[in-house]
């Protein structure tokens, strides 16, 4: 399946951003943290997502949708 990024907020001034899929999943961003400690991956019914192949494809989903928005 095809992810994209359905939706986006941006909470605390940026500092914290929570990116909608369309299967229901959920990433949350922090710019400020380094690395692999950046992003925290939720499937639709809110547990955390350990497999790499799909934290790769969210990843992957979320990076595709920065590039088109321009957002850093």
């Amino acid at each position: 399946m095809y992810l994209c990024v359905r939706s986006c907020e941006y909470l605390d001034n940026g500092s914290r951003r929570i990116y909608h899929l369309n299967d229901s999943s959920t990433v949350v961003e922090r710019p400020a943290l380094p690395g692999k400690s950046r992003f925290t991956f939720y499937d639709g019914r809110n547990r955390t997502v350990y497999t790499n192949q799909t934290r790769a494809a969210m990843k992957s989903a979320v990076e595709r949708h920065k590039k088109q928005r321009g957002v850093r």
